[in-house]
């Protein structure tokens, strides 16, 4: 997919933030990681998807704190957006955060920038996830969503 302005950025996520909802509202928990170089708009998709799901906090790369968790409501059901940013975390360092609780409460919504880093560990524990990666070329941004089942991971 290409989004061309922010326009399209915006229609997008709207779009997907009410996918985001009704995923919610069945299975109660999700995450979603997010790859693409530094400037590819992560952080802005995320703020946007905040702010479609009615989170009045300002969001912010979490890059220094690593990790933010807002709380907002889908039909009276309260969940918790959980912004993690592991772009200064090594590789072998991840699984120390603690996640693996968390990641599997209901109630959870997880976005994870450079989240590629979590991916092997998500695919081992069978933990179903979406995967958005960005590319940014010109004024143009190429998103590649992919959906991870733990039905679909080898054994």
């Amino acid at each position: 997919m290409i989004l061309k302005n922010l326009r399209e950025t915006k229609e997008f996520l709207k779009k997907f933030t009410k996918e985001i909802s009704d995923i919610l509202k069945k299975k109660k928990n999700l995450v979603i990681i997010f790859s693409g170089h530094l400037g590819a708009g992560k952080t802005t998709f995320i703020k946007e998807i905040a702010k479609n799901l009615d989170i009045k906090c300002n969001i912010k790369s979490p890059s220094f704190v690593l990790w933010q968790i807002y709380p907002f409501y889908i039909n009276n059901s309260r969940f918790y957006f959980h912004h993690i940013d592991l772009y200064r975390i090594p590789q072998q360092a991840i699984l120390k955060l603690n996640l693996k609780k968390q990641i599997k409460e209901k109630g959870n919504l997880f976005l994870i920038e450079w989240g590629e880093k979590l991916e092997n560990y998500l695919k081992r524990a069978k933990i179903n996830y979406i995967k958005i990666s960005i590319k940014k070329e010109n004024k143009f941004r190429y998103i590649d969503i992919k959906k991870y089942e733990k039905k679909n991971f080898n054994r």
